[in-house]
């Protein structure tokens, strides 16, 4: 009898352990992003000139034409997140993580002087606490809260003759919505979105110079907004 009651005891305790919300979460994310920095250092290429058509001849049997500027982006974002429940529906949320990053190279043709190349490098990784509001099951919900881009910029002139680093910090907001699909007291998985609004970054004017050219990058701004859609996993403990 002692046995069968200390069992059931025991058994009561656990539902009750593995139902009770619970009050903090931890979680990962990963996905595509999209923003602005690329097609900003896009438009500074070409007003300042950057902008020409390369041609290369292959012992006169063919030619390669490359239009500049070149754009890419070739990284997926990813961030880890934490957040505390202040009650069933409402919780406070900080996650750091890349959220964007783009390649722009540019082509200054100087026909019989030295030509110019230039490649800029953005790298953006935020850092934000959001009021995160969600449905009474943890499945469905939005946030909003104060974000910091730390937006690092690389600079690559003439094919690596030299390099350049500048650093910005970027004060902003950021708004974020997200759907668990499985959604369970000890863990989830599912699937949100974001943008990040913040000041621009001020690129100032690169100048090139060698013995034969000079070339300028005029001063730009860029950076100003980048968001994800991801996929993310996590457990509450």
């Amino acid at each position: 009898m002692k046995s069968t009651f200390l069992f059931t005891w025991l058994l009561l305790i656990s539902c009750f352990i593995c139902t009770a919300q619970k009050k903090n979460y931890i979680g990962v994310e990963t996905g595509a992003y999209f923003g602005n920095a690329n097609s900003n250092i896009e438009s500074g290429m070409v007003s300042s000139g950057f902008g020409d058509r390369q041609t290369a001849s292959f012992l006169g049997l063919f030619t390669i034409d490359t239009e500049y500027p070149r754009k890419r982006a070739g990284k997926t974002s990813y961030r880890v997140k934490y957040g505390h429940y202040l009650n069933k529906k409402t919780a406070i949320e900080a996650g750091f993580g890349l959220s964007y990053h783009g390649t722009v190279e540019g082509y200054d043709e100087k026909n019989f002087a030295q030509s110019n190349y230039l490649t800029l490098t953005s790298n953006i990784h935020t850092l934000y606490i959001a009021w995160v509001k969600t449905d009474s099951l943890g499945k469905a919900g939005f946030g909003i809260g104060p974000a910091l881009s730390f937006y690092k910029l690389s600079a690559d002139i003439n094919q690596g003759t030299s390099r350049e680093t500048t650093n910005y910090l970027l004060p902003g907001v950021m708004i974020k919505g997200f759907w668990n699909f499985l959604s369970y007291p000890s863990w989830f998985l599912g699937m949100g979105t974001e943008l990040s609004v913040t000041a621009a970054a001020k690129i100032n004017a690169i100048k090139i110079t060698t013995p034969t050219s000079e070339s300028t990058f005029k001063s730009t701004k860029a950076g100003s907004f980048n968001g994800n859609i991801s996929i993310t996993a996590g457990f509450r403990f």
